[in-house]
């Protein structure tokens, strides 16, 4: 057989329109090679759309899939929740290479050669759906903006400056804002001598990705329209981090008493969310801090904390709830949780009592550490999934002081490991989520929604610098 023919696309308009007609059609209507049959593997769906919509044949080639116009290919899912649409995961961009991190520019990379331009086939994600059901719903071409790019510089050397620093074991996603060193490969941080002949140990094959973050902040914005606030130009990024604009406009404010505080806001004391609205007013915002753009993109999370006369704090910091059914269909690895933590960045502003009145004493921005993140977390995860795998939730009943009956549960408690348990997270004991297995003792098949604590007495010890990270 000769040569296949690969079609020459000879604009961006020509491929919309080539992409137009697959909007609606589901991947089992595009599959032309029968990839989907006996693989419901999501890896197929990028090679369904190449050779379905675009007709061209599977290749290894490492120029972008329309070199002509410069144009990388991306299939990927995005999920709608009560809180928006959301991109189902971070998007692969190519390998991570640890010796040419260090020797190219990133104007000069590999992988901005092939990232410059994406097009994205977005599907939308339906969980307990198999993937060929799932359909097409939109195409468009993502173009960086001045600022993400100086965002994204930035995190390129960062990654450069930790191999150099001779611990590239280190990195972590939480290193950086909107591009990230993930873990790839079959067992998933499985060491592969391959992966460096820069250094004599083997290191962790990696591929760079775009956070779901930064990408569910470019489709909001696409699919709603969404006003979003920045508050950083691109001007300011070319010598300075995210962290370093925000923690300069936060230090002017240091040793300060809530009552100057208050002066930046209306009616400071009496609102109960004051301490956020003091941040927002520091750094510029004029809405939630956690809603601003380059917050959002880059996985930042606000916490505002208090620490009391005696020095303690009072509160354990909580995640979103969990779907129980969820839980048990993920391995750790490819968990929700563990993609939250590895990716989350939370700045820290801590205000201590002295005397009756809050002072602004300290800010920071912290990630939990991966070998914590690993070990701790992945083993609170695995006694949470066999607990529900074996329907052993509750395990008796408490009678308290007014009479009322509570379920004990056999969720991970705090005294059993050092840094995360569960707990609650729902509006009362009628906020449930279904259980993937009836409960044994009660034929319950439904329990009040819970999510990972992270325990207050570690975050005292991080925020004290006590903490052995």
């Amino acid at each position: 057989m000769g040569e296949k023919y690969i079609p020459r696309y000879n604009s961006l308009d020509e491929l919309l329109a080539q992409f137009e007609p697959a909007i609606g059609k589901t991947f089992y209507e595009l599959d032309i090679n029968h990839r989907l049959v006996g693989n419901g593997n999501k890896g197929v769906l990028g090679q369904i759309v190449e050779e379905g919509v675009f007709h061209y044949p599977i290749n290894s080639d490492h120029n972008a899939d329309f070199p002509n116009l410069g144009i990388e290919l991306k299939t990927t899912g995005i999920l709608r929740k009560k809180a928006g649409v959301t991109f189902k995961e971070r998007v692969p961009l190519c390998g991570f290479d640890y010796n040419k991190v260090v020797e190219e520019r990133f104007e000069n990379s590999y992988l901005w050669f092939k990232c410059e331009r994406l097009l994205f086939a977005l599907y939308e994600y339906l969980e307990g759906k198999p993937y060929g059901e799932m359909q097409l719903i939109k195409g468009f071409l993502h173009v960086f903006t001045p600022e993400d790019i100086a965002i994204i510089k930035k995190d390129y050397e960062i990654l450069a400056k930790k191999v150099l620093s001779g611990h590239p074991e280190d990195i972590s996603e939480s290193d950086t804002n909107y591009l990230a060193a993930c873990t790839s490969g079959a067992g998933h941080g499985q060491l592969d001598k391959r992966a460096s002949n820069f250094f004599e140990k083997p290191l962790k094959p990696r591929k760079y990705a775009l956070k779901a973050g930064y990408m569910t902040q470019v489709i909001r914005k696409l699919l709603t329209n969404e006003d979003v606030e920045s508050i950083i130009q691109a001007s300011e990024l070319k010598k300075n981090t995210i962290e370093d604009i925000i923690l300069a406009r936060l230090n002017p404010y240091l040793g300060k008493s809530e009552s100057e505080l208050q002066q930046l806001i209306e009616n400071g004391f009496e609102s109960k969310n004051r301490f956020e609205r003091y941040v927002a007013a520091m750094i510029g915002a004029k809405g939630k801090v956690n809603d601003v753009d380059e917050f959002k993109k880059a996985n930042i999370t606000l916490k505002t904390i208090r620490v009391e006369e005696d020095g303690n704090i009072e509160q354990n910091m909580s995640f979103p709830a969990f779907s129980f059914i969820d839980i048990i269909n993920e391995e750790w690895e490819e968990s929700g949780f563990r993609d939250l933590m590895a990716n989350q960045k939370f700045l820290f502003v801590i205000f201590k009592k002295i005397n009756g009145l809050y002072y602004f004493k300290k800010t920071m921005f912290w990630s939990l550490p991966e070998y914590i993140l690993d070990n701790d977390g992945r083993k609170v995860f695995n006694q949470l999934k066999e607990v529900l795998a074996n329907g052993n939730i509750v395990k008796g009943f408490s009678t308290q002081k007014g009479g009322k009956v509570i379920r004990l549960n056999n969720f991970p408690k705090s005294s059993a490991n050092p840094y995360f348990h569960i707990r609650p997270h729902g509006k009362d004991a009628s906020d449930t989520n279904p259980l993937p297995v009836a409960d044994k003792l009660t034929g319950a098949t439904e329990y009040t929604k819970q999510c990972f604590w992270l325990k207050k007495e570690y975050v005292l010890s991080v925020i004290n610098g006590e903490s052995d990270e």
